[in-house]
């Protein structure tokens, strides 16, 4: 299958992607890349949770998901668990993105309910308000994610592969989300930057509390 043309692009180090998913780079890298473990009698060797990781460059895909999966390990799913369900959709439906694609966005709950009991017990509650959370941020393409608006579709923060090589950016004027950020810190008023960089106020103000919660 031919994946969706925004979800297959290389856009990110995995420093990039730890700073948007405010993940440890090194937690990160483990479910990219895989690791190693040295025990007693041998040295074993864990693989790549996701199905299309690289090794040192992401694809908008690969960030969402990530993205998934640290929602997952917060909720102490294991790691082969998830790597078995991923391996599992990807082949099934044909795509090196499972978590990313529109059906999984919809249909979460019901397609894990199907799997183990450790699910179940993921699913149980509030548990899985995150996944619900990620589906309400999301635009697809077909069936795949190809924007992610992080702080919600209403507002004017979007991450989108097309547009300035993923970075966060405002939607109306396409400046960086760090840069109408940095204007501000440094004691130009929303007002003034807004003017300055042809967009609105309230597009200034989103890209500032963004930026901050990445700190």
């Amino acid at each position: 299958m031919i994946e969706g043309a925004a979800s297959n692009i290389g856009l990110y180090s995995i420093g990039d992607a730890a700073r948007l998913l405010k993940t440890e780079r090194r937690t990160l890298a483990r479910w990219v890349q895989g690791y190693t473990e040295n025990l007693k009698s041998e040295v074993k060797a864990y693989a790549p949770v996701i199905a299309g990781g690289r090794d040192s460059l992401l694809t908008f895909g690969d960030l969402i998901e990530l993205m998934y999966v640290k929602g997952f390990r917060e909720r102490r799913v294991e790691l082969e668990t998830i790597r078995q369900v991923s391996a599992k959709y990807s082949k099934q439906w044909e795509t090196e993105y499972p978590f990313a694609t529109k059906r999984f966005a919809i249909g979460a709950r019901e397609i894990l309910l199907q799997e183990s009991d450790e699910w179940s017990e993921c699913l149980s509650g509030q548990g899985f308000v995150f996944a619900d959370r990620i589906a309400e941020q999301l635009v697809h393409t077909g069936d795949l994610a190809s924007e992610w608006h992080p702080l919600g579709r209403d507002r004017a923060v979007v991450v989108d592969p097309r547009r300035s090589f993923g970075k966060p950016i405002d939607t109306n004027s396409g400046t960086s989300t760090y840069v109408l950020y940095k204007a501000t810190e440094g004691g130009d008023s929303a007002e003034s930057v807004a003017w300055w960089y042809g967009t609105n106020v309230e597009s200034v103000l989103d890209s500032r509390e963004f930026e901050i919660s990445l700190l």
